[in-house]
């Protein structure tokens, strides 16, 4: 005789439901599953321990005295598994939905793996799943509709439902170029507008503006936009690939940038960055969160502090 080992969990549960209800019919309804399924689980049964089990008897499928003796054993084992397995779903931590943010590509670098850590520091679930997306036009709606959690970007909303908070304003930009770029010669702005010019799709002046863009054809000379990158893997691309050069105000983008081999970075002279952001205000970044029906912030407290955070950070 083979194992009781050697029988599976749900060809006992299809014994012990035809024990009770004496037809393969009612028994497949019961657990959802072809009549031909429950019929092969009661002949792989009857193979295991040399007996009918059951026998027809006037449309009834009655139990065999062996049949009456392993019910007993069976119906023993189906409820300890059921409990093992009730035990197992509660100790499992409930899964929590992931943590979207929207974001602007210069806000972009290590975001997810600070909110984890914030998260983990303030006993959250250590499992929590968090992601970013791009910010765009559509972010106001998608925060509201409660498509994404907070969005990060550098204009202020007026939607109701919605809280923006100015976090930081950042003061000075750093020109990207590669390492061996004749720029770094003279890294004016009058010689940067000599080449052409790599914008991230996201900028922090109106009108998604390039203030260099501005400064040039004020000089007389438009400058030429190599790329508009939808973010810092592909701007930095474009630059190792070309001689454009890109301007960039927030510092943990430049890192990035300039932590790539062939890239440099350097920060522009206080002088010639005030002349280039003349007319413009100081770039400003904004943390949007929703709000309920009753105006209250619906992200988690940690979570406002942990963005809040790394924006600042971010630019120093």
């Amino acid at each position: 005789m083979k194992k009781l080992s050697n029988i599976s969990i749900s060809t006992i549960e299809i014994f012990c439901q035809l024990y009770l209800k004496g037809s393969t019919k009612a028994v497949s309804s019961d657990l959802s599953l072809s009549q031909p399924k429950v019929s092969r689980g009661l002949n792989s049964l009857r193979e295991v321990f040399d007996d009918p089990l059951f026998v027809r008897i006037n449309n009834q499928l009655v139990a065999t005295e062996l049949a009456h003796s392993l019910h007993v054993l069976l119906a023993e084992i189906l409820l300890c598994s059921r409990a093992i397995e009730s035990d197992a779903i509660k100790s499992v931590s409930p899964v929590e939905p992931a943590i979207i943010i929207g974001t602007v590509p210069q806000l972009e670098i290590g975001l997810a793996q600070k909110i984890i850590k914030r998260a983990a520091d303030n006993n959250q679930n250590p499992n929590i799943a968090v992601s970013t997306t791009a910010w765009s036009e559509l972010s106001e709606q998608q925060l509201i509709d409660g498509e994404i959690d907070a969005a990060i970007c550098f204009r202020p909303s007026t939607r109701k439902e919605l809280l923006s908070k100015s976090i930081i304003q950042h003061r000075g930009g750093y020109l990207v170029a590669q390492s061996q770029h004749p720029v770094w010669d003279n890294p004016t702005i009058d010689n940067m507008t000599d080449f052409p010019i790599v914008k991230l799709v996201t900028m922090p002046f109106p009108a998604n503006r390039s203030p260099l863009g501005i400064y040039a054809k004020a000089q007389g000379k438009p400058m030429q936009v190599y790329a508009t990158a939808p973010d810092l893997g592909s701007a930095a691309s474009s630059l190792l690939n070309s001689h454009a050069v890109m301007v960039v105000g927030v510092k943990c983008a430049v890192d990035f940038l300039a932590s790539i081999n062939g890239l440099h970075a350097q920060k522009i002279d206080y002088s010639q960055d005030k002349c280039l952001l003349k007319g413009f205000s100081d770039p400003t970044v904004y943390l949007w969160l929703r709000r309920d029906a009753d105006g209250k912030i619906v992200s988690p407290l940690w979570l406002q502090q942990a963005l809040e955070t790394y924006i600042i950070t971010s630019h120093k």
